[in-house]
């Protein structure tokens, strides 16, 4: 095994990693901010409740599920995937 090998093999455990971070399938906005909807391609915006400000986000849906804001929280903070 040469050294080129050695730094391939890392590298390919290191993007196995950090591929569901990356490309997630839920997601949860800050305290004090609220989900502005959720579109069929998965991409959202987080807004803060009283000041200006917003966090753009995608979701990667995958094996036939969609997007969708969940509601189980007062809130309307959480976003993820579902059948």
């Amino acid at each position: 095994m040469t050294l080129t090998d050695l730094v391939c093999a890392i590298a390919t455990v290191v993007a196995l990693c950090c591929a569901p971070v990356i490309r997630s399938q839920h997601t949860r906005c800050p305290a004090g901010w609220y989900v502005n909807g959720i579109r069929p391609t998965g991409r959202f915006e987080c807004r803060r409740v009283d000041l200006p400000g917003v966090i753009r986000g995608r979701l990667h849906c995958t094996n036939g599920t969609h997007p969708i804001v969940v509601l189980t929280d007062r809130e309307a903070r959480s976003v993820g995937c579902q059948r």
